[in-house]
């Protein structure tokens, strides 16, 4: 970072600073340096260090002020493309993807600033070198599985809550606002009316207020959403310990397990926590699953060990094996409905994929698919 203590101390001296001024300033940034996290005053330093005009900050943030800066609040929204993704139940899920240099300025804030957080261990999700295997990992070969699903995750997670976790890391108010109000955005107000009425009845404030939450598609909202659910995951860690289960988070999906003479949290208990710490569970998504039953976590089995599951390295399997009998071509045209608007290259890629998914997991299950996919004739 371009900021010197010892520079600023001799400025402020020549601008007849008080001491009181100075000392505070100095508390402030030896605060945030002994954490790891930039040492920043205001929006302005903040564009400094970003390399970029203070002004465009100030439009993102909707305090513009001057002729040539009248795109107001709205113009923040115009840099985030909306649409929709189907989700396998049938229903949708809206993604914000911001536009290149809003995109730099909120990567910039999770590379600078986020990822100096301390998580907790059993959060797993969107973390470096730690992967759904490793979430996997901590519930296998458990007698039960407990798998509760939290409600609109990221649309619980408001601009107010994303100013909180800026203030607490030890950020000046007004550069805390500033920084939440760079990570957060509105769904389109079709968004809320499209909420099933279970989910309006449970959310009706955030239904009838719509404010600015993290968006799904901002390189910050991965990070900012485990460092909101901090909290939980270390309420539950306790917990753990005392009752001696298994806890660990991937995002939104929070599993329990144990294993000989544990004790699972009943789901009332396990519900209060969650919403004392303002989330809420979905009740269409909590799953008990005993030994002796399939059981999977964050989609593989954990039965027997962590593992990709018989069906789906069948499956691949079996499109390799009809890949060679018959053409890549002609299996395409026969599953046609599974692959609308596939090209060879299009199909090629999501198998390598798949394969090496399962080696990600499996590599000695990976070795035969590997084998028998480098002989299909890929020519047209």
């Amino acid at each position: 970072m371009s900021f010197s203590l010892k520079d600023f101390i001799e400025k402020a001296k020549e601008q007849d600073r008080s001491q009181e001024f100075i000392d505070a300033c100095v508390q402030y940034t030896n605060k945030l340096t002994d954490r790891s996290l930039p040492a920043l005053f205001s929006l302005e330093h903040l564009a400094i260090e970003m390399g970029i005009q203070s002004n465009y900050l100030r439009i993102l943030n909707g305090d513009a002020k001057g002729e040539n800066y009248d795109f107001g609040y709205e113009h923040k929204y115009s840099r985030y493309n909306y649409f929709k993704l189907k989700k396998r139940n049938g229903t949708y899920r809206e993604i914000m993807a911001p536009a290149k240099d809003l995109k730099y300025i909120q990567k910039w804030i999770l590379e600078n600033i986020l990822v100096q957080f301390p998580l907790r261990q059993s959060c797993k999700g969107f973390r470096k070198e730690i992967s759904i295997y490793d979430n996997a990992k901590v519930h296998e070969k458990a007698d039960v599985i407990l798998k509760v699903d939290l409600l609109k995750f990221y649309d619980t997670i408001t601009e107010k809550r994303v100013y909180g976790i800026f203030k607490a890391m030890g950020y000046v108010e007004n550069l805390a606002y500033s920084l939440a109000k760079l990570c957060t955005a509105r769904h389109r107000y079709s968004y809320w009316d499209d909420f099933d009425e279970q989910s309006k009845k449970v959310l009706y404030r955030l239904v009838e207020e719509k404010p600015p939450i993290l968006p799904q598609g901002a390189p910050t909202s991965p990070m900012l959403a485990n460092i909101a659910a901090t909290n939980m995951d270390k309420r539950f860690e306790a917990l753990a310990l005392k009752m001696k289960f298994n806890y660990s988070r991937y995002a939104d999906d929070l599993t329990f397990s144990i294993i000989k003479g544990g004790e699972l949290p009943s789901l009332k208990l396990i519900t209060r926590i969650v919403n004392n710490e303002h989330f809420f569970i979905n009740p269409d998504k909590v799953n008990y699953m005993k030994k002796g039953s399939k059981q999977y976590v964050t989609g593989l089995t954990t039965t027997n060990g962590v593992n990709v599951s018989k069906n789906k390295r069948k499956e691949i399997a079996e499109h390799i094996y009809y890949c060679r009998k018959f053409g890549v071509q002609s299996h395409l045209e026969k599953r046609a409905k599974d692959f609308p608007n596939y090209n060879w290259l299009k199909y090629h890629n999501w198998l390598y994929g798949h394969i090496c998914f399962i080696k990600s997991i499996n590599k000695k299950a990976s070795e035969k698919l590997f084998e028998d996919f480098n002989k299909i004739n890929w020519s047209l």
